[in-house]
C-alpha cells in the first residue's frame, strides 16, 4: 500500500459493514493486516479507533467489502504519515485532566446494540481513548449516553488515582463533557429515578462519582464533541477537526 492514493478519512461516513456467516476472502491475510493497524491505534492514532474496532468484528469471516474498508485505512495512514500526538506543557490546559464521552445509539446494524466511547485529555493531547460495544441493549439515546458516561467515569477515576500518586493532579474535580443534557440531569437529580430504574445498578457508578464531587459532567454541543470520531465514520471536515482536538497534529 506504499504507493496507494492517500485519502482524508479512514472510513466513509455512515458506512455499515454486514456480518457474514463464512469468509469470502483469505481470513489469515485480513487478520494480519488488521493486526498491523492495532499498534498505531493503541499508541499514536486515536482517530483509527472506530475503523479498526469495526473491522475487527469481522475478522473471523471477512468479505470483499471488509477488505476494501481495510485498505482505505492504510490509504488514510499514508496521508497521515507526518501526523502524531503532540502534548503541550506550560499551559493551564496542560495540568488539567478532562474528558469527552459519547455514544452511538443502536449503531450496529447486525445486532442493534449501541457503542460507548471516550477520549481523556491531558497536556493538550489524548492520553486514553476507547470504543466498546455495550453489553445491554439501550432503550433510548439517553440510556446509551448514560452507559457510555459510566464507561468513561471508571477510566477517569483510575487516572485520577494515578496522577494523584504522581503528585500531578491539581484539580479537585474532573470535567467530563457530554453532548446529552438529559444524561447530565440524571447524574445530578435523583428525581429522575422513575426514568432510570430499569437501568442496571452498575451504570449508576457515574451518578455516585458526581455526588462524591470527583466528576463534573458538563454539556458540550455535538459539533464540539471529539469523542464522536470514535463512534462513527465522519465527513472530512468533522474528522479533521476532531483529530486536531485530540492533539494529532502535522509536524511539517
Amino acid at each position: 500500500m506504499s504507493d496507494a492514493r492517500p485519502i482524508t478519512t479512514p472510513m466513509l461516513a455512515n458506512e455499515h459493514l454486514i456480518k457474514l456467516s463464512l469468509p469470502e476472502i483469505d481470513a489469515k491475510s485480513y487478520q494480519c493486516a488488521l493486526g498491523v493497524l492495532m499498534y498505531p491505534m493503541l499508541g499514536t492514532h486515536p482517530d483509527l479507533t472506530y475503523s479498526v474496532t469495526i473491522l475487527g468484528q469481522h475478522a473471523a469471516n471477512p468479505g470483499p467489502n471488509h477488505q476494501h474498508a481495510l485498505e482505505c485505512v492504510f490509504r488514510y495512514l499514508r496521508a497521515m504519515r507526518n501526523h502524531q500526538l503532540v502534548y503541550q506543557c506550560g499551559t493551564d490546559a496542560g495540568i488539567t485532566l478532562h474528558g469527552f464521552t459519547d455514544a452511538d445509539w443502536g449503531s450496529d446494524v447486525n445486532d442493534q446494540r449501541s457503542t460507548s466511547s471516550y477520549v481523556l485529555m491531558l497536556a493538550g493531547g489524548a492520553i486514553s481513548w476507547s470504543l466498546k460495544k455495550q453489553s445491554a441493549v439501550a432503550l433510548s439515546s439517553t440510556e446509551a449516553e448514560y452507559i457510555a458516561g459510566t464507561h468513561a467515569a471508571k477510566e477517569v477515576i483510575w487516572l485520577r488515582q494515578l496522577l494523584s500518586n504522581l503528585k500531578f493532579l491539581t484539580s479537585s474535580v474532573t470535567t467530563l463533557y457530554i453532548d446529552n443534557q438529559s444524561v447530565i440531569a440524571i447524574t445530578k437529580n435523583p428525581e429522575f429515578h422513575d426514568r432510570t430504574k430499569h437501568i442496571d445498578i452498575q451504570y449508576h457508578y457515574l451518578r455516585r462519582k458526581v455526588e462524591e464531587e470527583e466528576i463534573d459532567p458538563q454539556y458540550v454541543p455535538t459539533e464540539d464533541q471529539p469523542a464522536d470520531i470514535l463512534t462513527k465514520g465522519l465527513a472530512h471536515e468533522k474528522h479533521d477537526k476532531f483529530t486536531q482536538m485530540m492533539g494529532v497534529c502535522c509536524l511539517d
